[in-house]
């Protein structure tokens, strides 16, 4: 049972339905799709890409409402907060999923590209944001989008546990758990940092 059967009004067609729906929650959209490409921003190379984050913000919206079943939400819930936070999971899981595979191809692209013998090389320092997406790169695609999510408001956000607590609708000790999982996936990443500042020293 879609949630449009439940937020439509008496006698309001499904599309026009979900069409309100949407447009009430545009914003939130918009903001999910801004939180998960400020993490990869280096490698969205034009408004055409972001342009498609949104519409797979948008089709994961719909995925959404078609999968929700309402017969599933407590009785002492608010049916469109459990769809609203049922949504998000949704959209965070698809642009992670794109995204990565997206930056995996555009890192591909960019060491693989040879630059003209007579071009000056530039050798102002990287951003401290692609810096740390190198480092990451071999680690990313085994993160679970809420790990990347956590990674991404964290790092690049400097949001602290409650503030995304309260953007997933989950409780800090929910939070938590990500940072613990993502440490221990991460660790071999700390080994090998390690490993290479005593070889320097």
């Amino acid at each position: 049972m879609p949630f449009t059967d439940y937020f439509a009004a008496p006698f309001e067609p499904k599309h026009d339905a979900f069409d309100r729906l949407m447009k009430k929650y545009e914003p939130k959209i918009l903001k999910i799709v801004s939180q998960n490409g400020h993490m990869y921003g280096n490698y969205l190379y034009s408004p055409s890409d972001r342009d498609d984050l949104l519409q797979i913000a948008r089709y994961a919206f719909w995925e959404a409402n078609e999968k929700f079943d309402i017969t599933k939400v407590d009785t002492e819930k608010n049916p469109e907060n459990v769809f609203i936070a049922f949504a998000s999971r949704t959209m965070n899981g698809r642009l992670s999923d794109y995204l990565r595979k997206h930056y995996k191809n555009a890192s591909r692209e960019a060491y693989s590209s040879t630059d003209d013998a007579y071009d000056i090389p530039d050798e102002s320092p990287e951003p401290q944001r692609v810096q740390m997406l190198r480092l990451l790169e071999d680690h990313l695609p085994y993160l679970s989008p809420r790990e990347t999510q956590y990674l991404n408001l964290t790092l690049f956000g400097d949001w602290d546990t409650k503030q995304i607590a309260e953007a997933a609708q989950v409780s800090e000790h929910t939070v938590r758990s990500w940072k613990k999982s993502l440490r221990k996936k991460l660790a071999p990443l700390k080994e090998e940092l390690m490993t290479k500042g005593s070889r320097k020293s």
